[in-house]
């Protein structure tokens, strides 16, 4: 009976509610002149439906029943205050005391890719009081995720492109994709979840990574080791790194992209890649040296005009030679050998380790597992059998199809509406398994091992999407909670967390005596990253969209790109002035830079800088 009399209620706020909204009250006003009379009735009528709204409706409502009677006073239409249009940050400025039925309820509150809806799990998972440790658990799992986003770069993906460039015979290749993908991948799954156009949070870590880049990193080198610059690298890197802002800044400014400018910024950097071809070669052949090979110049693509510009190794941030030396192999058990091959922690290295290197390596020890178990690794730099794994790779051949079409959701999907896909990969996944087991031996690797390479590419792109995906998931969990915008965590907590590997490295290198390495990267890098975090989220986009992308531009964007354009022209006028010396003024003058960079767009956030667009 309870729940009869619920519908019976409902069914007749409805009835009330479309007379409210109808014509008939047009007419109704033609017979009733008395207009305290007509406004009273109105205001007993609005305030008996408003009380059953708060008292009988509601308590359904909170209890997770009949949630699609939410948008009741819509009758299926988006209107102003309907849940589809409501943001999900706007309980803070409503007097809202279940939070957890809003989030649940508003579409905004909701992920479009991803696996933990993050809001849901810190309002309604702990109670109020409990509130910050759900965010301090979330935060652990956001830089584990952070870490696995590196790892599976560095140590998955990185060797999968080293491996194909070599099969395929390529000279100039796109080795550098490797060290930029978390930066590439994080920007298409936050655009791929940007809602109403607002794409902040992916702008915002381009190009906050670009001013942290340019700005402190290439402070810190000079101010590590101050050197004399290469200048036609120097001139050539920065002048294209303008034209991509001010390209940006462009789009940000019509609050519009098409799908030809979004293809445009991909061809501007094929274009700079072969700028950078011709320019080698041509300095190769004006000195009558033999023409080196030429790879993609990214962050940690160590380089300077003595040495091959975009370096094949670029996964690898220094080149050390080994001495050949004579291996005996013993005898392994296979089943040792299988779980030597899984163990996540490198035994030599844990042997020499610190406290602090120990308990990150325990840290990560789980994800490490879980990429080992489904991402095999072809390792050229192992002269002996080049990371080969006869049981590890066999199981590669199931387990990372199965990984590969549940996390891409195709698991379930039928063929047919009868066969599901997982009923058809993993037969196919056995039998090639039992192929490679049958067809190779312990010792040595077969002539297929490259082919593994191939698969490892395929399984570790899908992992570095779906990490990123949960990584710009929990920072839009982070923005609703502290009523934070996207741009400004875009240009904070992404940006650092994509960047500070290259503050490390590239310090290390300056303290080792190649500067110029390091300052290279601080262009080229950023550079890769905006023309092609731009271009091909903004692609896929722009096509799913009819071939336009509608932007949501706040001023903390053209702060943003405002300052960055400003740290490349003055760096541009700075350094050539000084005789293209990197000295130690400039880079204090570029660390200051970045804390007014930060302090203008904390007070654009708080509102204290305003303006209209």
């Amino acid at each position: 009976m309870g729940h009869e009399s619920h519908v019976w209620k409902i069914v007749f706020t409805a009835c009330v509610l479309i007379a409210e909204m109808s014509p008939v009250v047009n007419l109704q006003s033609q017979f009733v002149n008395d207009s305290m009379l007509d406004g009273l009735v109105k205001r007993n009528r609005k305030a008996s439906v408003q009380n059953f709204i708060n008292n009988d409706l509601q308590l359904p409502l909170n209890n997770g029943k009949l949630k699609e009677i939410g948008n009741i006073n819509s009758n299926g239409s988006d209107g102003e205050d309907s849940p589809n249009n409501v943001e999900c940050q706007a309980f803070h400025n409503m007097n809202i005391t279940d939070i957890c039925s809003f989030v649940n309820q508003t579409a905004d509150c909701d992920i479009d890719e991803g696996f933990i809806r993050y809001t849901s799990f810190v309002y309604c998972d702990f109670a109020e009081h409990l509130l910050p440790l759900g965010l301090v658990i979330v935060f652990i799992w956001w830089v584990f995720l952070f870490i696995g986003l590196a790892v599976t770069a560095d140590d998955f993906f990185c060797p999968a492109l080293t491996v194909i460039s070599k099969t395929l015979g390529l000279s100039v290749t796109f080795l550098a994709f490797g060290n930029g993908a978390p930066d590439i991948f994080s920007s298409i799954a936050a655009i791929g979840n940007a809602s109403n156009g607002d794409a902040g949070l992916a702008l915002g870590a381009l190009l906050g990574a670009g001013v942290f880049v340019t700005t402190v990193v290439a402070g810190v080198i000079a101010i590590v080791r101050p050197f004399d610059a290469m200048q036609r690298p120097f001139l050539r890197d920065v002048i294209f790194y303008l034209a991509a802002v001010f390209w940006t800044f462009y789009i940000l400014w019509k609050k519009e992209i098409t799908k030809y400018e979004s293809i445009g910024f991909i061809l501007l950097y094929v274009f700079y890649v072969v700028v950078v071809v011709a320019g080698r070669y041509i300095y190769q052949k004006q000195r009558g040296l033999p023409t080196p090979p030429v790879t993609v110049v990214t962050n940690q693509t160590i380089s300077d005009e003595r040495r091959p510009l975009l370096n094949t190794e670029a996964c690898k941030l220094t080149n050390y030679v080994q001495d050949t030396v004579s291996i005996e192999q013993e005898y392994i058990h296979p089943l040792a050998r299988f779980f030597n091959s899984v163990n996540p922690i490198d035994h030599d290295k844990w042997v020499k380790a610190g406290c602090f290197v120990r308990f990150y390596e325990v840290f990560k020890c789980p994800v490490v597992f879980v990429l080992k178990l489904t991402i095999p690794v072809v390792d050229y730099e192992d002269e002996v059998n080049h990371n080969w794994s006869r049981h590890l790779n066999s199981l590669h051949c199931t387990v990372g199809p199965l990984f590969a079409i549940f996390a891409t959701n195709l698991g379930w999907k039928t063929i047919g509406n009868v066969y599901p896909v997982w009923a058809l990969v993993l037969p196919v996944g056995v039998i090639l398994s039992l192929v490679v087991l049958f067809t190779s031996n312990n010792n040595q690797y077969p002539r297929y091992h490259a082919v593994f390479a191939y698969l490892g590419f395929l399984v570790s792109v899908i992992w570095i999407y779906c990490i990123a995906n949960e990584v710009v998931n929990i920072l839009q969990m982070f923005g609703i909670v502290f009523n934070i915008s996207n741009a400004i965590l875009g240009l904070t907590f992404l940006a650092w967390g994509n960047s500070i590997g290259d503050l490390i490295a590239d310090t290390a290198m300056a303290k080792q005596g190649y500067p110029r390495m390091g300052i290279s990267a601080c262009f080229g890098g950023p550079l890769f990253n905006l023309l092609l975090g731009i271009g091909i989220p903004f692609t896929i986009g722009t096509f799913k969209n009819g071939g336009s992308y509608a932007l949501n531009v706040t001023l903390e964007e053209i702060v943003l790109a405002g300052f960055l354009a400003f740290s490349l022209v003055s760096s541009l006028i700075i350094v050539p002035l000084s005789g293209f010396r990197m000295t130690r003024a400039w880079g204090i003058y570029l660390m200051v830079l970045y804390c007014v960079f930060l302090l203008v767009a904390l007070l654009t956030e708080t509102g204290v800088i305003h303006g209209r667009l």
